[in-house]
């Protein structure tokens, strides 16, 4: 401080200096006004954080969900048949190891998007009128969403992926090999059916070995991005297969006793469409022989192999089958019909029909009905003459068959929990093909699931 002239540096006025208030209140503003400040900026940063959170979790949540349409657009197409125009599964007559298909909603996906893409696979990107097309276009069935979704077999190098070891298998391993795979060379493809001979009547995971009705597992990898900056992108794998029928051990299985009356039926086990090995035209599940469960007043005709009813251990769960594909059912059957057509020879549906609900006390009755697909029955069935079915007949009850007129025509299989009468002209054949159409429309089950952040 400068003094004045004249002026002395005394205790007394620097006393009177230190205790003049003039500008306190200036100085205490300012310190207000600082703080206010800087709570201020704290809010703005603070606030500014969490809208970049939020729009972080929003293109997040965007991205998984872009994802996850596009597996469900996969497994979708997974369905049907080879000869449909949105088919997207593997063309070939038998399976190809090296198959793999993409889904692409734009012409913007490159292939190299994929970070486990691999030049060995056949990577095609079909359209209606070339399933096995390589050339990049978008071929999804919509476009609003930004996703690439990638499809193919699953691999015994997978597995091994995923932990399986000898010790801790994943899979039933029923080629004979051992050693690990790697992802140049990933082994055999694995199958799910019933191919563990261990659990005839289980559906497991297998390699090695033609099962009927086995089919390949199918890895489905969807890649969903953020619209249209792409600034979060999210990948979800789900395994899935097709549903398979219950295991076919004749072209006719029943439990308990079955009495035929009548030598004008005939049943065949010989594959109808030519593809599969024969059966037995009749199975009769008798684990503790004798007496004999089947009763013939007289025989039909049979063919199959051997040409003659069988009876054995194989008991079908035909109960839990039923459960597990009426969710699936197209077509809800409340009353008996006459006169009525279920699907086509293009179209095969699921029928479903609980016989207490409404209770119908005799079960179902079924004449004069054409249908192609899964007939599924919880309770009694009777079909009576003119009743031609392609496909799959299950039912958890009793069976009766009462032929008359045109008689009773199935070409499929058909199995029945409880007692199975056969009463006046039936004609029986086994034939995998249709057996195969009636379970390729149903909803692709999933084995497992999961995502991860790319």
């Amino acid at each position: 401080m400068k003094l004045s002239s004249g002026t002395k540096l005394s205790l007394s006025y620097i006393r009177s200096v230190c205790n003049n208030e003039n500008g306190a209140v200036l100085v205490i503003g300012l310190m207000f006004l600082a703080i206010l400040g800087l709570l201020g900026s704290t809010a703005v940063v603070m606030t500014t954080t969490d809208m970049q959170i939020g729009a972080n979790y929003k293109t997040s949540v965007q991205a998984l969900n872009a994802s996850e349409a596009g597996y469900e657009e996969a497994r979708a197409r997974l369905k049907g048949q080879a000869s449909e125009a949105n088919y997207t599964g593997d063309p070939a007559a038998s399976p190809n190891p090296w198959w793999s298909a993409y889904i692409l909603t734009s012409s913007s996906f490159q292939l190299s998007d994929d970070p486990n893409y691999d030049g060995n696979y056949t990577n095609y990107i079909p359209t209606a009128a070339d399933h096995t097309n390589t050339s990049v276009a978008a071929n999804s069935l919509q476009s609003d969403i930004s996703y690439m979704a990638k499809i193919r077999h699953k691999r015994e190098f997978d597995a091994e992926e995923a932990g399986h070891t000898v010790a801790t298998p994943h899979y039933y391993d029923g080629d004979g090999v051992t050693t690990t795979n790697s992802q140049a060379s990933p082994g055999n493809i694995i199958y799910y059916g019933y191919g563990d001979p261990t659990q005839p009547t289980t559906l497991v995971q297998f390699t090695g070995g033609s099962v009927a009705g086995a089919r390949p597992l199918e890895i489905i990898t969807a890649y969903g991005k953020t619209d249209p900056d792409g600034s979060a992108f999210k990948t979800t794998e789900i395994e899935v297969v097709r549903p398979s029928p219950p295991p076919i051990t004749s072209a006719l299985y029943g439990k308990d006793t079955m009495t035929i009356n009548g030598g004008s039926g005939y049943i065949s086990g010989e594959d109808n469409c030519g593809v599969g090995a024969s059966v037995p035209p009749i199975y009769v599940l008798n684990p503790s022989p004798p007496p004999s469960k089947v009763v013939e007043n007289p025989a039909p005709t049979y063919a199959g192999t051997p040409a003659s009813a069988v009876e054995g251990s194989t008991n079908v769960d035909i109960s839990s089958y039923v459960s597990s594909l009426n969710a699936s059912a197209t077509i809800t059957i409340t009353s008996d019909q006459n006169g009525t057509s279920y699907g086509t020879s293009t179209d095969f549906v699921t029928c479903y029909s609980d016989t207490s609900d409404p209770n119908n006390v005799n079960g179902l009755s079924l004449r004069n009905v054409t249908g192609y697909g899964l007939l599924l029955v919880e309770g009694d069935l009777i079909l009576a003459g003119g009743f031609d079915w392609n496909g799959i007949v299950l039912v958890t009850g009793t069976l009766t068959f009462n032929g008359g007129g045109s008689g009773v025509n199935i070409l499929g299989a058909v199995l029945a929990n409880q007692t199975v009468d056969i009463n006046g002209g039936l004609d029986i054949r086994y034939d995998s093909c249709m057996i195969e159409d009636a379970v390729n429309g149903q909803t692709l089950e999933t084995i497992s699931w999961s995502d991860t952040p790319i």
